[in-house]
């Protein structure tokens, strides 16, 4: 179920093509070319990038880039994840041009990917199941260590680029509230073996 609910949130990205990956809480140098005829716009090329949330609020209104010819750049600050577009508008004389880019914010800078969370899943249920097989309770608790790490993961940076207060916040909450009914079941199951066994002996 967990896995099926990933697949859905991951659509919502994968719905554009993410140009650039950036990381949370960061100042940014955003660079894009301007092109003219094939060749890089001219020296007296003036762009502005305009970067939206992913909410639609705009984070950057006509912000002015700096031409270095095969590039232009500019600088803004990033406090939230997920898909946030870009626009670029460039003047070169007479000759005007816009294009979108989709720009994506992580807790780790790098491009979330669904498989990252299937990993951490499979391994945990594979370390829980060979726990639960072998009848050994500190293998399974063991094994919860990898639904804790994914369950605060999923409540600090999101799930694959996306992050609200009802979908991530309550898968984040039901892997913690997963790892931690099996992990104390096991631990209490461990110490009352232990108690029968000393009242036994």
């Amino acid at each position: 179920m967990i896995l099926f609910i990933i697949g859905m949130v991951s659509a919502a990205t994968d719905t554009n093509e993410v140009d650039d990956t950036f990381k949370i809480n960061s100042f940014i140098d955003y660079k894009k070319p301007c092109f003219n005829n094939g060749t890089y716009c001219s020296s007296a090329a003036k762009c502005n990038f305009t970067v939206f949330n992913p909410d639609k609020t705009i984070l950057a209104s006509n912000l002015q880039a700096t031409n270095n010819i095969t590039y232009h750049n500019a600088t803004f600050y990033v406090d939230k994840n997920g898909l946030h577009q870009v626009d670029m508008i460039c003047v070169d004389g007479n000759l005007k041009g816009a294009e979108t880019f989709w720009m994506e914010i992580t807790g780790n800078g790098l491009h979330d990917n669904i498989w990252f969370y299937v990993m951490i899943i499979f391994f945990s249920f594979g370390v829980m199941t060979l726990g639960f097989y072998l009848s050994d309770a500190p293998i399974v608790i063991l094994g919860t260590f990898g639904l804790y790490f994914l369950g605060i993961y999923i409540l600090n940076y999101g799930l694959v680029g996306i992050k609200d207060t009802t979908t991530t916040w309550g898968i984040g909450l039901t892997v913690l509230g997963l790892a931690f009914y099996i992990s104390t079941k096991s631990a209490y199951e461990m110490i009352g073996d232990y108690e029968w066994d000393i009242s036994y002996s």
